[in-house]
Order: structure tokens, then sequence, then C-alpha cells
């Protein structure tokens, strides 16, 4: 399968190395609208640099769509328009209405249409789907997911990602907090009752220069699944350092469970008075970026295996994310922002 990438930057370059990693699948090249940065992007690839979105639609049988937030939908459009296959990164629009139409459009589409929700592929969140899926827990009453990062103290210079241009969707409740909402979904099979929702959004970096911050990089939500259990959810960008990572705790009827990505690939889990810990160790194939979640680079590549395999065996997973996924969780996250006041 030849894949095509849209998108030179660092998650660009992440879907490179899986496309690399992964048996039968050839990177055709990559395009960017930096030239510089997609010409530096090929050369460490051993591919080549488009000049225009249209030469790599033709040369490629699916397309990465890893740009920023704002062009994904017409990115995805044009790909879907040529017969690709597409994989488009989170969150797949910047409105419910692009959300509404790539739906639309993948669902009459032939190739296959897929969202980047890879922490659906962390080895964590396969074990602790399995648990409750399993009824290991009994009936689980409440969950805590929380995805913190520094991102906002450490970039000092105002970006594409500090814009409302995004339709807010690259602040930290769209960035991060979206796959959050996902996961959410994915663990329970069953979406968030928006109606029960409350949101508090923070700017704790106001300015960067002279430039008005213009979105959330704190944000906090707790609500209720839609025949599943309570929940709170913590997406950061501006926490310490070493306060940073991804966790997860479910309470259940018969047991409980917990993870903190700073333990490394570890579950905690209680199903009387003692708890233990489970190790979910596997073999490391692509490298984690310095501050990334263990297994971080594997989920890309386990996520780009699942879609090729669907696209020249049809064969889906059930851990593939499609067009239908990512429209729900942009449903709860612009929702989730009209409640916190950023819509």
């Amino acid at each position: 399968m030849r894949v095509g990438i849209i998108g030179a930057g660092n998650i660009g370059h992440m879907h490179a190395e899986a496309v690399a990693a992964c048996e039968n699948t050839l990177l055709a090249g990559v395009f960017d609208l930096d030239r510089e940065r997609a010409q530096s992007l090929a050369r460490s690839s051993g591919t080549v640099a488009f000049d225009s979105p249209d030469e790599l639609y033709k040369a490629s049988d699916g397309v990465v769509v890893a740009s920023p937030n704002r062009t994904h939908a017409d990115y995805a459009r044009e790909a879907i328009a040529y017969g690709r296959s597409v994989l488009c990164e989170k969150p797949m629009a910047v409105s419910l209405l692009q959300a509404a139409d790539m739906r639309a459009l993948a669902a009459a589409a032939p190739g296959v249409c897929a969202v980047g929700f890879n922490y659906r592929y962390l080895n964590v969140i396969r074990e602790a789907r399995r648990r409750i899926s399993e009824g290991m827990l009994g009936r689980v009453v409440h969950i805590d997911v929380a995805f913190k990062r520094a991102s906002a103290l450490t970039r000092k210079h105002f970006t594409w990602r500090d814009s409302a241009a995004e339709g807010h969707t690259s602040g930290a409740l769209g960035d991060l907090g979206v796959h959050l909402i996902d996961m959410l979904h994915h663990l329970f099979r069953s979406p968030v009752d928006l109606a029960s929702c409350q949101v508090a959004l923070q700017t704790k970096v106001a300015a960067k220069g002279s430039h008005a911050v213009e979105v959330d990089d704190h944000a906090f939500v707790s609500g209720r699944i839609e025949d599943g259990p309570s929940f709170t959810l913590t997406a950061s960008k501006a926490s310490q350092p070493e306060d940073t990572g991804f966790t997860l705790a479910a309470v259940g009827s018969r047991g409980d469970l917990s993870h903190d990505s700073q333990d490394g690939p570890v579950l905690h889990l209680r199903t009387g008075i003692d708890w233990e810990q489970v190790k979910l160790l596997g073999p490391s194939r692509l490298d984690d970026p310095r501050g990334e979640v263990t297994g971080w680079g594997d989920s890309f590549l386990d996520q780009l295996h699942d879609w090729a395999r669907a696209v020249t065996a049809s064969r889906r997973s059930g851990t593939l994310a499609d067009f239908e996924d990512g429209y729900q969780a942009q449903q709860v996250l612009q929702e989730l922002l009209r409640i916190g006041g950023r819509m």
C-alpha cells in the first residue's frame, strides 16, 4: 500500500516512521505548504516532496492528513474525491458541520476513512478495555482520566495552536481532551451524556510575546457516560513538568484499576483487598519521543497496520476509529467548548 503524508511537522514525522516500520506499506511521498520542511522530511525518509496535494493523491493509495486542524476537512475531501483511503489526524475538523460532511463523504466512499485516535492502541488502554468489557470490575461507577503536558509553559512563541482560527480545537480540550473523549467512548461503547456535563476552561498562560493566547490551556470536565459511569476529565498544557503524563482510574462494584504513565506500562488492579501490578511489556518497535507516554510510538505503528489491513484486505479491527467515531468526538468537543464559553 502506497501512503502519502500531508503535513511535515512532528506528527507527520511519526507517521513516516510508522510507514517505514510497517510491513506492506511504502511511503509514496510528502506534501507541506512549507516546501523546506517537506523536503527535510522527504530526505530523512528516503522519499519525495511533492509540489502539490494533487501529485500526492495520484501517487498514493492512502493519504495521512497530519496538517493543522483547519486544513483537515479540505484535504480529506480532496483525497476521498480521488478515491483514496484517508487516515485523518484528530480532531477530524474544526466544526461539527465539517465533520458531518466528512462523515457523509466517507460513508459513500470506496476507501477506508479513519481518525488518528492512536491512544486506543496503548497496551494499558487495550487491557483496561478488556477488563471493563469482561466485567472484571463489576459495574464501573466512576472513571477519571487526565492528560497533562507542559507545552504552554515551554513553547514561548505564538503559533497557530494559540489562535482561535482553528475553532478553538487547538486548545488543551481540543488537542488533548479529544483523545480522552474518544477514549471514554471506546472504553464503554457509549457516548458522553452532554446534558450532564459541567466544564471549566482556563488560559493560564495568557500571552506569548505581544500576542494574547486565544484558546484554553487547561480544561476540566465532569459528567456521565450514557449507559455508563460518571467521569471526570482533565486536559492541560500548563502543568508543571513533574506532573505531566496520562492517568486513568476506574472504580467498580467489584474492583478498581488505575494507571499513571510515570510508572511506565503498568496497570494497577484490585479485585479483592490487595492491589496487584500487571506489567504490560512488549517489544518496543518505534522509539517514544521524550516526554511521551510509554508505547506512544508503537501506537502509531499499530494504528497504521490496522488501517492498511482494512484497506488491502478489508479486515477492520474493533480498535481502528472511523469517521463516525471522529464525528461523535467532534460533537462532544463542540458542545463542551460551548458550555465552557469558547464557542
